[in-house]
């Protein structure tokens, strides 16, 4: 599989992706304080860039489609509501599906362990 830097980091921190009854997707991440994505962002107070979770979200498509050629063609929606600190656990829970026009579009949500909405993620993706 191809993969960017960050998400070969990504990757390595992931847990398994479960598929839910309701044919969504689950994954469980941990940010550690190694993470290369805290690197200057920001010194001395480090978050998860938002370009990692939109990267992240990427990657559990890739992953969870078996098709590692996906890209992001387009983010329709992003809002980060809490920013993942080191030693952050999220849980990003995604649906897959069919646009009118043949594209495939991923909603994600991450959530911390207290079920609390932490960010909302919606990309195109293509390969």
């Amino acid at each position: 599989m191809s993969l960017s830097p960050i998400q070969k980091a990504l990757k390595e921190r992931l847990g398994p992706i479960t598929k839910l009854p309701d044919n969504s997707f689950q994954a469980t991440i941990t940010f550690d304080k190694e993470f290369p994505g805290f690197a200057g962002h920001f010194p001395g107070n480090p978050i998860v860039p938002g370009i990692c979770e939109i990267s992240l979200v990427e990657l559990l498509a890739k992953l969870a489609m078996g098709n590692d050629a996906l890209r992001t063609k387009q983010i329709t929606h992003v809002k980060f509501r809490t920013p993942l600190l080191p030693g952050d656990c999220a849980t990003f829970t995604f649906t897959i599906r069919t646009t009118p026009d043949n594209h495939t579009a991923i909603h994600a949500t991450a959530s911390t362990p207290q079920n609390k909405n932490m960010a909302t993620i919606k990309l195109v993706v293509r390969d």
